[in-house]
């Protein structure tokens, strides 16, 4: 028996972790300590897209699929959970484009722009994460084989949420954001053994719009229309 954890078990993971930040909007909002195991999700998502981009036989197709879906769903999504943002696939497809770009021959400093574009671009159409999100793909590629100097990586760009966390907790807020905590996630990549697992892309997907739809209609039927 193989040791360590698959990709899908990382992705069924995120899921699970998913499902609770989305139960804690969509019912109890004021209730942060759902968000907190919510915060392993995209870690665990970001890190995936960066092995999707090392082991994919056709990254350029993986990029389409990830962006007509987040098209497609874009307009339940704003129903189902009203932030204001693009879905969190549109911030997964800029990133594979960051490293798709950075994986090209264009010289360093065109594929530098590139990154800086596509963390400009999500600024500005307000996707999920905006440019955060795009550089812990973007980390996620570049120290892929040495998760050490990921985990280093990802501690630097958590650092203005950590601080946040810890004054607010230390002024005794019962509500400190806890953005930070997704640090939680680095034990489950640390423990990825490079295996695929059994499943279906597609599964992903479908838990994603499909939990969400759930979701809702659960929360009108509970609460009315």
């Amino acid at each position: 028996m193989t040791k360590g954890l698959s990709a899908r078990q990382i992705k069924l993971t995120a899921c699970v972790s998913m499902l609770f930040s989305h139960i804690g909007i969509i019912f109890w909002p004021q209730q942060l300590w759902w968000q907190i195991p919510g915060r392993l999700a995209f870690p665990l998502f970001a890190y995936m897209i960066a092995n999707g981009a090392q082991r994919s036989s056709n990254v350029r197709k993986y990029l389409t699929r990830l962006l007509i879906f987040a098209a497609l769903i874009q307009f339940p999504y704003s129903i189902f959970l009203a932030t204001g943002h693009l879905n969190i696939c549109f911030t997964l497809g800029l990133g594979l484009a960051v490293i798709m770009s950075w994986q090209s021959s264009l010289p360093l400093f065109l594929r530098l722009a590139a990154a800086l574009t596509a963390c400009l671009t999500a600024e500005w159409l307000g996707v999920e994460y905006g440019w955060y999100g795009i550089m812990m793909i973007f980390s996620s590629h570049i120290f892929f084989e040495d998760r050490h100097k990921l985990a280093v990586s990802w501690l630097i760009l958590n650092i203005p949420f950590l601080w946040d966390f810890t004054s607010t907790l230390l002024a005794g807020s019962s509500s400190p954001p806890v953005q930070g905590l997704c640090l939680l996630a680095l034990p489950f990549i640390f423990l990825y053994n490079g295996q695929r697992g059994n499943g279906n892309r597609w599964e992903f997907y479908a838990f994603y719009i499909g939990h969400l739809a759930l979701l809702y209609v659960l929360r009108q039927i509970l609460w009315g229309f």
